[in-house]
């Protein structure tokens, strides 16, 4: 018996019958469903499926199923990570560059329960905000950390240095800092570059920067990444881990972006290769930005 935790996103059209038919499945494969205490409101039939805290869940589970997009694998990947438990993503959502199988797919899940997976590794990034020389803020991001103005009408000055080594300084509206998954979300968005996951790179891309010279930069994964940033007239600069709700640093803050020591594993069953996938989902006209955000 495998010990698994659905994480459905109850936004998502259609997810009442995605998560009857994942509960189905499991159940012929013997398997211990777990699920959030809001997903009750489904109303899934069965005295064996467990409601439980999220992270108490994940610390117990075999593997993740994450029905949504790919907002719903940022949710969930801190925790994921931390307990070193893989994720299975299946898309209920429209691009979904990390999730696995489609809708339609969903009876490839069996396909775990016999061993037919690979493990992918995906880098994360460790996010501090020093502020005197000392954190006082921490977060784990498998997708980007970005920093940006709060004023949408006003534009902000960065400054940013790898290893204590000054890089670049422009004007703009802000700069993604993200990891090669990160790469097809928001910073491709805003004309970065796109890194295969394997590289395990650290890709810095300005946003709309006012100066031609502001380009994106690719890091090694070795490389400490340093900004900082304040309002030409005062205005606020927010700091955000994978979308997440925006934290408010200080013109004196230093926002310290470096690889995390943890890992998120992905479960892959179809053995599609990253530029296969890529092509498909970018011909599908997907909005990039979805993917940068919880959802």
């Amino acid at each position: 018996m495998k010990n698994v935790f659905i994480s459905p996103n109850m936004r998502k059209n259609g997810i009442i019958n995605a998560v009857l038919e994942a509960c189905q499945i499991l159940h012929s494969c013997n398997a211990r469903i777990m699920m959030p205490i809001q997903a009750q409101a489904i109303g899934v039939d069965g005295s064996d499926i467990i409601y439980i805290d999220s992270n108490d869940a994940i610390a117990q589970a075999d593997f993740v199923i994450s029905l949504g997009g790919d907002g719903t694998i940022l949710r969930v990947a801190r925790q994921a990570a931390a307990h070193c438990v893989p994720l299975l993503g299946i898309n209920v959502g429209h691009v979904g560059f990390m999730t696995e199988l489609e809708r339609e797919e969903m009876g490839l899940i069996r396909e775990v329960f016999e061993g037919k997976y690979e493990i992918d590794n995906r880098m994360m990034l460790e996010l501090s905000i020093l502020r005197g020389g000392h954190a006082v803020y921490t977060q784990t991001a498998l997708n980007d950390v970005t920093v940006t103005k709060q004023n949408p009408f006003h534009v902000i000055r960065l400054d940013i240095s790898a290893d204590r080594v000054p890089v670049t300084r422009f004007r703009g509206d802000g700069v993604i800092i993200a990891t090669p998954t990160g790469t097809t979300a928001y910073s491709l968005a805003a004309g970065g570059p796109i890194v295969e996951p394997s590289a395990e790179n650290i890709a810095v891309t300005p946003i709309c920067p006012h100066a031609l010279q502001a380009k994106s930069f690719v890091f090694s994964p070795e490389r400490e990444i340093a900004v900082t940033a304040s309002g030409l007239d005062g205005s606020a600069v927010c700091v955000s881990a994978d979308g997440d709700k925006g934290l408010e640093v200080r013109p004196a803050d230093v926002v310290v972006v470096r690889r995390s020591r943890l890992d998120m594993r992905l479960i892959r069953i179809k053995g599609q290769s990253f530029y296969h996938i890529l092509r498909k989902k970018l011909s599908d006209g997907g909005a990039l930005y979805e993917i940068s955000t919880p959802g």
